[in-house]
């Protein structure tokens, strides 16, 4: 059977192949047990079939490759290599391959993987109004 993955990286320069395919190894080693897919032109990891239990993906660029992490604004990232603003999901961009070889990205793929499944807290919202401002009688 053809790799699909392999496939899809096929038609990108070779630095960027490299790249992704060493991002690939790593998240696969990092996260046991993952499912790997193609979903949104990107390598996506989750922890069922679904793409709603997405974890992080691999998202080959023209110049860069952007490895993601959905609930990326709950990692503890001590060495500040995410970037985003976003309420969850951040990302990081690398550009060489020996970017792609900081051992800090492993254990932030490690960090996502581990708390992939954890639940996200809900915001409760409530369905009071405030209170309307007394309006003076003239």
């Amino acid at each position: 059977m053809a790799d699909v993955v392999k496939e899809f990286l096929s038609s990108y320069p070779e630095e960027i192949r490299r790249i992704s395919e060493d991002l690939r190894k790593m998240a696969r080693s990092a996260m046991p047990g993952a499912h790997e897919f193609l979903y949104y032109d990107s390598i996506n990891y989750s922890i069922n079939d679904s793409p709603l239990g997405r974890i992080c993906y691999i998202s080959p660029m023209e110049k860069y490759v952007a490895i993601g992490f959905l609930f990326g604004a709950r990692l503890d990232d001590q060495r500040h290599l995410l970037e985003g603003s976003g309420k969850r999901a951040r990302h990081v961009k690398i550009r060489t391959l020996e970017e792609g070889k900081n051992p800090a990205l492993k254990e932030l793929v490690k960090a996502a993987w581990i708390h992939g499944a954890d639940p996200v807290p809900k915001v409760k919202r409530s369905n009071k109004r405030a209170p309307r401002s007394r309006r003076r009688r003239r």
